[in-house]
């Protein structure tokens, strides 16, 4: 590991395997600058089974096995043999730059360059509202011991629609930095829960066409970003550019190519089943932004697709921890302890609307 001091000096040359070929690799146009840049340190901050996250200043670049869902600036290898190869821990140092990752162990170099799609932005019509918020029922259920499914509604709700929300917008209009405040951070793990509402509402308002609240949200959510874990800043500040991983933006296609109520109810299955408490939460900031485009209730549209949603499963979003690997490193936990951080949990379509209904406008 490398000193204090030598994360300072930035450039230091790492305890590296110069005789050990590089193993070739695909980076995100997202991913960080410094990738291409000068070579210097990062920082080992989670290792798994199908992933590996560095860590340098506020960015995060995931390396990710094909397995892995894909995360909008990851550099993606062959194989985990690839991440294998790598042997690195929790809390080592390895040196990124000029289109390489060198370890002690060995290393990847970018041969390729891919590009994520965005989600699109165009407002949607009130049956293509209509069509994708009742795709969403029953995909939203979501209960945790430290953060409570109605606590994040509540809060999903206030930030476009609550009283704070009613009071600013003679202000600074119809963003509730309060709710915001109390979204950002809110929640165990990789990504808490609150973080990814925030995702969800910033998507949302992108793909329906909002793209005043959009901007102004993301001027609330910017300033914040300190107060959660890296990888989620780094997910956050993604969204807000309208970048998602495939399954979010896939469903957000969906709703602009008019399809069914059942075909969009297939393609919120995968996102339901993001991470453990990640698709949920993303859900619901989804539906809350359709809620804030729509001049009447939505409620009604419910009931229809609560026996359309088939059950599907997606892989891992990051894999179990390798054996004899350290836990995460702090800084991409929110509360050490208390969340099963990376930990892959199905979520199963659930008969109610459990968040969607305190979402909602007009029905409360």
């Amino acid at each position: 590991m490398q000193t204090t001091e030598a994360r300072q000096a930035g450039a230091r040359a790492l305890p590296c395997a110069p005789a050990t070929p590089l193993r070739p690799a695909a980076a995100s146009t997202l991913s960080p600058a410094w990738l291409q840049a000068h070579p210097a340190p990062a920082e080992v901050v989670a290792v798994f089974d199908q992933a590996i996250y560095l860590l340098r200043g506020q960015d995060v670049l995931p390396l990710l096995a094909p397995e892995a869902l894909m995360l909008p600036g990851a550099v993606r290898v062959t194989t985990p043999a690839d991440l294998d190869a790598l042997r690195v821990r929790v809390g080592d140092e390895v040196l990124v730059g000029r289109g390489e990752v060198r370890t002690a162990g060995g290393g990847l170099v970018v041969r390729r360059v891919w590009r994520p799609l965005p989600v699109p932005t165009a407002p949607l019509s009130e049956a293509a509202r209509w069509a994708a918020w009742a795709g969403l029922a029953g995909l939203t259920s979501l209960d945790h011991d430290d953060v409570s499914g109605g606590r994040l509604a509540e809060l999903a709700a206030a930030v476009l629609d609550g009283p704070a929300a009613q009071v600013s917008r003679h202000l600074n209009g119809p963003i509730s930095t309060e709710a915001v405040h109390g979204l950002v951070g809110l929640g165990p793990g990789l990504t808490p829960a609150g973080d990814d509402v925030l995702c969800g509402l910033l998507l949302g308002l992108r793909a329906s066409g909002q793209e005043r609240e959009r901007s102004l949200l993301e001027e609330a959510v910017l300033p914040l970003l300190g107060r959660t874990t890296a990888l989620s800043a780094t997910l956050l500040r993604q969204a807000a550019q309208g970048y998602a991983v495939p399954p979010v933006v896939a469903l957000l296609r969906a709703w602009h190519r008019g399809a069914g109520v059942p075909a969009l109810a297939s393609a919120g299955c995968p996102v339901a089943e993001i991470g453990h408490t990640s698709g949920p939460a993303l859900i619901l900031g989804l539906a809350t932004a359709l809620t804030a485009a729509s001049t009447t209730p939505l409620t009604t549209a419910l009931t229809p697709a609560l026996t359309t949603a088939p059950s599907t499963k997606l892989p891992p979003h990051t894999g179990q921890a390798r054996a004899g690997s350290a836990a995460p490193h702090p800084r991409l936990t929110s509360a050490p302890g208390t969340g099963p951080a990376g930990r892959p949990a199905p979520v199963r379509p659930q008969p109610a609307p459990v968040l969607v209904a305190g979402a909602t406008r007009g029905t409360s």
